[in-house]
């Protein structure tokens, strides 16, 4: 049915004189025009000799297809995020204070510094993941700790997802990092602390004593479950 209906506006345009097919803005009907797509204006692919009234035509210079600018955003609406302001990233090696406002996961929170939430992840550690054993224990134990509480983070590195990585401290001047380590909640990173010689001896200690995620004689590193998640 479209075939026929097709072959049957080709030959009206063949047939009827210039024009009478036309819009009222001089596109040819079968062209697309600024009423119906919004980007196009009859006679800027050349269709000059369809449509003899097109200012662009009868001017000589077909137009080239045209974008039309975006709509404005509503009244009302918020400002765009880029707008909001942004704390100020701090340098390796400084420290910054405030209360923590989230935790996010075992060795993972939110710090609120200069009345923003920032994401801060434990210097020297790797928690179990959220699905894997003891991963929610660790979270727990991490709020117990922390949530609520002013800490200190000595910014040590920031992450490929731009989260800081640093030691952190709460007021009495204990280190979450060797907190959660000391609980056998959490693995000792050897790759990116590997001179930290206080969480390996922890580590040690939790181990033997078979405290937390050591008390399972197998217990399975967060990266090779992770990596292990990525392939199946």
């Amino acid at each position: 049915m479209w075939c026929r209906l097709l072959m049957l506006a080709v030959l009206l345009d063949l047939l009827l004189p210039p024009g009478v097919l036309a819009h009222q803005a001089g596109c040819h009907w079968i062209h697309s025009c600024p009423s119906d797509r919004g980007n196009y204006v009859c006679g800027d692919l050349g269709h000059c000799d369809e449509c003899p009234d097109n200012q662009f035509c009868q001017a000589g210079h077909p137009r080239q297809a045209v974008i039309l600018p975006p709509a404005p955003a509503p009244r009302g609406d918020p400002p765009p995020a880029a707008n909001a302001p942004t704390p100020k990233v701090p340098m390796l090696g400084a420290s910054i204070t405030g209360k923590t406002v989230a935790i996010v996961d075992g060795d993972t929170l939110e710090v609120l510094y200069e009345d923003t939430p920032v994401r801060v992840r434990l210097y020297g550690i790797d928690a179990p993941e959220k699905h894997q054993a003891f991963g929610k224990r660790a979270k727990r134990y991490l709020r117990a700790l922390a949530l609520q509480h002013e800490v200190t983070v000595t910014v040590r590195d920031i992450d490929r997802e731009g989260r800081l990585v640093g030691e952190v401290r709460l007021a009495d001047g204990r280190n979450l990092s060797q907190e959660l380590v000391r609980a056998g909640l959490a693995w000792h990173d050897r790759l990116y602390a590997p001179h930290d010689t206080v969480l390996q001896q922890l580590q040690a200690e939790a181990q033997t004593a078979k405290r937390g995620l050591w008390s399972d004689p197998q217990p399975v590193p967060p990266w090779t479950f992770r990596r292990e998640e990525v392939t199946q």
